[in-house]
């Protein structure tokens, strides 16, 4: 985003507000070209700095406008060290017990599923009506027995793919809403 379109998008607000860590080194670019009286204070607005601007030589204008490129590239790199910072964090994390008992919860859940599944499969090939109805009345004993882990694995998967989603956020400079955004996660509308 070049200067003129940061200064049309900031308008009477806060070159802070759009520029977000980038907008002390806009300002310094700024102030580099203006005589020092005429400097903009750190809580400069978009029209104080097109003003600022607007007086310049167009040498000067030219020079500005070059100077915001340096700077955009220093906050892509800013945030890209950050990024890079926290996939190698996540990379070496130290956390195994949440997915070996999420591994061992899954086995469970597999191996019941098959079991029960192979029984049934036995009993109809084989035209054994009293392990039918036998397996017919324990598949609500077997849903009760698989729903805590089925509810568990869920929800741990759910977490982790918004765990890695807020993350990737904050690590890019999106606000993260950490009250609000945690009370919609729990009550889905």
């Amino acid at each position: 985003m070049n200067l003129g379109d940061i200064l049309k998008t900031v308008g009477t607000g806060l070159i802070a507000s759009i520029a977000g860590p980038a907008a002390p080194l806009i300002i310094a670019g700024i102030n580099e070209f203006l005589p020092g009286d005429k400097q903009l204070p750190d809580n400069a607005t978009g029209e104080q700095a097109q003003s600022a601007i607007d007086e310049l030589s167009p040498e000067l204008q030219a020079s500005v406008l070059e100077k915001e490129y340096d700077v955009k590239i220093e906050h892509i790199k800013q945030s890209y060290g950050a990024l890079n910072t926290m996939l190698s964090a996540n990379a070496e994390s130290k956390h195994t017990t949440r997915p070996k008992i999420a591994y061992q919860a899954w086995l469970v859940v597999g191996f019941v599923t098959l079991m029960f599944g192979s029984s049934h499969f036995y009993a109809v090939v084989t035209g054994d009506v009293d392990m039918i109805k036998a397996l017919e009345g324990s598949y609500m004993f077997v849903g009760f027995l698989l729903a805590p882990l089925i509810v568990w694995l869920n929800a741990y998967f759910g977490v982790l793919t918004n765990e890695s989603k807020d993350r990737l956020n904050a690590a890019q400079g999106h606000k993260v809403d950490p009250v609000s955004g945690l009370i919609g996660k729990l009550f889905k509308k």
